[in-house]
């Protein structure tokens, strides 16, 4: 129990002060949860409160956010920005400026929560929203103070911040984030069918949207062709790396960086392609934590590559400019399997031995990808781009699967605002 003093002591109090009056003892959770209740009661909108980390994910929710935004009669948005851990092990939260920033950027105006006590819970249940969304399930990413099983005073919300490629059905529909969840919007009816499947709760408060963050997508891509952001002539090919952040054996085993980044950045170094090299924004962190590369190691190598003048560091939140203005991809995972197909254009995989199955649905986005083993077999496609002879076996199965992505996203936002006016 915390005392709260209505009138501080070295102050006189009112004249008009009872006893009671200048001392309340009361416990402030249980204070600001039956303040909310009483707030939402009063209020003519509904209030959505969306939890962000992680800016570079933020184009899951945005066109939520837009549609939401359209129905300002019957919506008003909160945006809090919280700090963030991407190495996998305990320790402090960072780059809430950043993420700040990033929010700021797009006309929003964020509150800024550190999480460092639960002071900042207690301003979230203030605000009373009616709905939280959070960007991820995975709990060790943001202060504890944001947990999911400490937000059930308001209805939890989940869009998959990528589409589900891996066979790890516990992690990916079963966690207790997902569970907590009082409305997950699912991105097929392939992912709808795996929480009826695998979570304690099946479908209850399943809602089959089909993926917002294609919907945005698929309408940039057909509508914007922006420049390539480094500089080089015409006639030379642009190609994206983007290696994935699993660099431990122990978690997915996807990352082909360690393997590949010599390669990568020898061809660089000749200039013959424009590599726009794109890490997964906990890539650095994990080769930190598992001891694979020191950060001032990594800081050179990023140095290094952003001196080749015609290749460079990919630095932005965001992305599909850059697949829009890009003539390949290679990457060994994950989220960009399916991503990449809406482009239509080719995609090169970086097989990794021993890396964890994929889903069904992870296996029918890669088979549309030509799979490269080895760094010989990887010199063999760069050569072939390079010299304008790329070997495209995969164009059919490529149109063929991002046809049937676009479609299955067609509506998606509305599909969540309507069933947040509904629920």
């Amino acid at each position: 129990m915390t005392s709260l003093h209505a009138v501080p002591k070295s102050e006189p109090a009112p004249e008009k002060a009872t006893p009671a009056a200048r001392s309340i003892s009361v416990d402030p959770l249980d204070y600001a949860l039956r303040a909310a209740a009483v707030k939402r009661m009063r209020r003519s909108r509904l209030r959505v409160v969306f939890l962000i980390h992680a800016s570079e994910i933020f184009s899951a929710l945005e066109p939520v956010v837009a549609e939401l935004q359209a129905r300002a009669d019957r919506f008003e948005l909160i945006f809090v920005a919280l700090p963030r851990n991407y190495s996998g092990r305990t320790g402090p939260c960072e780059n809430l400026p950043q993420t700040m920033s990033f929010l700021q950027g797009l006309g929003l105006q964020p509150i800024a929560m550190t999480g460092q006590d639960v002071g900042d819970l207690v301003r979230l249940i203030q605000l009373a929203p009616d709905f939280i969304f959070r960007q991820t399930p995975w709990e060790h990413h943001i202060p504890s103070v944001f947990n999911s099983r400490l937000l059930g005073f308001s209805q939890l919300c989940y869009v998959p911040y990528g589409m589900g490629t891996i066979e790890r059905p516990v992690q990916q529909y079963d966690q207790a984030f997902h569970n907590q969840c009082d409305l997950v919007f699912a991105e097929s009816q392939y992912h709808l069918e795996r929480y009826l499947q695998h979570r304690a709760l099946g479908s209850t408060g399943v809602v089959l949207s089909g993926y917002p963050r294609f919907e945005s997508f698929v309408r940039h891509l057909e509508n914007v062709q922006p420049p390539w952001p480094l500089p080089c002539a015409d006639d030379i090919p642009r190609v994206i790396w983007a290696p994935h952040h699993s660099v431990e054996r122990t978690w997915l085993n996807y990352s082909t960086f360690l393997d590949y980044k010599d390669l990568m950045l020898n061809e660089a170094q000749r200039g013959r392609i424009s590599i726009l090299f794109r890490p997964h924004p906990a890539l650095a962190a994990k080769l930190q934590a598992s001891g694979s590369m020191t950060s001032a190691a990594y800081a050179d190598y990023l140095s290094a590559f952003d001196a080749t003048g015609s290749s460079g560091v990919d630095r932005c939140e965001t992305y599909i400019d850059q697949f829009a203005a890009s003539d390949m991809l290679i990457t060994d995972g994950l989220g960009f399997f399916s991503e990449y197909l809406l482009t239509g254009k080719p995609l090169v995989r970086t097989w990794k031995e021993g890396a964890e199955p994929m889903n069904h649905f992870g296996n029918w986005c890669a088979e549309a990808a030509r799979v490269v083993r080895d760094g010989n077999q990887l010199v063999e496609v760069l050569d072939e781009v390079a010299n304008h002879s790329y070997r495209d076996e995969r164009l059919e199965l490529r149109l063929e699967r991002r046809e049937i992505l676009s479609a299955m996203c067609i509506g998606a936002a509305a599909r969540v605002a309507d069933a947040l006016e509904n629920a």
